[in-house]
């Protein structure tokens, strides 16, 4: 309405009036703005609520409600730290010591027919087994091939007639051969009748008994055995066991001389390399070039003498080849059975010695074994007495030095230390069973063949 009053206005008064017009209208606009917004709010409309800031002020409860009281906290034992203890000096429990496993009854095994042997002293047998094995190298076996060369499966095993003094052969099957508790009946070379009967079954190593028609018992000399590998012939090898009949005192003793004058030559040979083995070392090499050879089953159900009478009866006969062909389920091989990893770490560490570079060449060599044996065993005793606690058992009495070396060589010689910290007296109870029965090997051949320690 106000606009159309003033646009009237206008064209009545025309364009002079123009700036009355601009005037009168923002006069009425300004009034209008004015009403709007003096008018008071309605009880529906919220008016402004300035924010209020509250500052260390306690909150008034609600009326006609009675607050909650807060829970008073729970109040804990106060925890006085206990203060650390440093032992300088600890001393580890003692444990009563251990009753050793009893040894098997020593009770000699029975001999059959001993009296009736053919008694031939060390030097017959030696060259009886020397005669018998030229026989066996100029004369084939009469069951070779077409093409002259030997059967893998047959052996021929070489004895010594107890009536005409004469060596005669017979011949069979590898798989009769190691049959145990086997009895066959065969014919010799002579055409003579003989009951072979297998006692222990071991490959080369086979133990037997022939007997004629009347049961009397011939002198088993030695085994020609094919060693065959991958289906074909690797090696003849001719090895004497310990036969009943040969295993006599004058033989024994030469075994053991053949082993102790082993260590001896393998010693000086090391010393002329500027390397010294100590006495107490070469004593306990000594031993366990015995002692590897023990099998565990005979040790638990035999005679011990005649088990270690067996051994040194193979080193009397065989000499440089006694136990070329034992290799253990560990790959231990030789005299001294000691495992390829160890030979090549000992070859390496004292490179200037010269060991032979191949480990089976090595081990089959009894003079280089006995050096590889020598310096693994010194630079293992070095490391053992090296330690306090090995040097305190020692001197304590609650191991002997043959004792530690014994379990060392057999298992890990590293853990000896934590066996004696945990063990005390009863250490041996704690290293594998294996090596537990190792050590009463050591403790019997002590007590059946003393040994005369070494002094320089």
């Amino acid at each position: 309405m106000i606009y159309r009053t003033i646009s009237k206005f206008d064209k009545l008064s025309g364009q002079g009036f123009t700036r009355m017009k601009k005037t009168l209208l923002i006069a009425v606009l300004s009034l209008l703005s004015i009403n709007i917004f003096s008018q008071t709010p309605t009880p529906s409309q919220t008016p402004f609520r300035p924010r209020v800031i509250i500052t260390n002020s306690v909150p008034t409860p609600v009326p006609n409600q009675t607050p909650t009281p807060r829970p008073t906290p729970v109040s804990y034992p106060t925890v006085t730290p206990t203060p650390r203890v440093v032992v300088t000096n600890p001393t580890y429990p003692t444990y009563p010591t251990p009753t050793p496993m009893p040894f098997a009854t020593p009770t000699p095994r029975p001999l059959p027919l001993a009296n009736a042997y053919r008694q031939l002293n060390y030097g017959q047998i030696k060259a009886k087994i020397a005669q018998a094995k030229t026989l066996m190298q100029t004369r084939p076996m009469p069951t070779a091939m077409s093409d002259n060369s030997p059967l893998t499966d047959v052996v021929r095993l070489a004895y010594n007639d107890y009536k005409t003094n004469q060596i005669d052969f017979v011949m069979l099957t590898k798989v009769i051969f190691l049959a145990k508790d086997m009895d066959i009946l065969t014919t010799s070379a002579n055409g003579k009748s003989v009951y072979v009967r297998i006692i222990r079954a071991n490959g080369v190593n086979t133990q037997v008994i022939l007997l004629d028609e009347n049961n009397q018992p011939h002198t088993p000399l030695v085994v020609q055995y094919p060693i065959e590998r991958d289906g074909s012939l690797a090696e003849m090898a001719f090895y004497t066991s310990a036969h009943n009949g040969i295993v006599t005192p004058e033989v024994v003793n030469a075994g053991k001389l053949y082993v102790k004058n082993t260590i001896d030559i393998a010693r000086q040979k090391l010393k002329e390399k500027g390397v010294f083995i100590q006495p107490i070392v070469a004593d306990m090499a000594e031993r366990l070039a015995t002692v590897e050879h023990v099998d565990h089953a005979r040790f638990k159900n035999e005679y011990h003498l005649n088990v270690y009478n067996d051994i040194f009866t193979l080193y009397a006969l065989n000499e440089g080849n006694t136990y070329r062909y034992s290799v253990s389920r560990a790959g231990a091989g030789g005299m001294v059975q000691m495992i390829p990893p160890t030979y090549f770490m000992v070859r390496n560490r004292y490179y200037a010695v010269g060991l032979m570079p191949d480990f089976v060449d090595g081990m089959r060599n009894h003079g280089n074994a006995a050096q590889a044996m020598l310096l693994y065993m010194q630079m293992t005793w070095d490391d053992l007495i090296s330690s306090e606690t090995i040097y305190n058992a020692i001197e304590n009495g609650v191991a002997r030095p043959v004792e530690l070396m014994s379990a060392g060589y057999n298992s890990n010689p590293s853990k000896l230390k934590g066996y004696i910290k945990r063990g005390g007296n009863n250490w041996r109870n704690l290293i594998p069973r294996e090596t537990q029965i190792y050590l009463q090997i050591n403790a019997s051949l002590d007590r059946f063949v003393p040994l005369v320690p070494r002094t320089q």
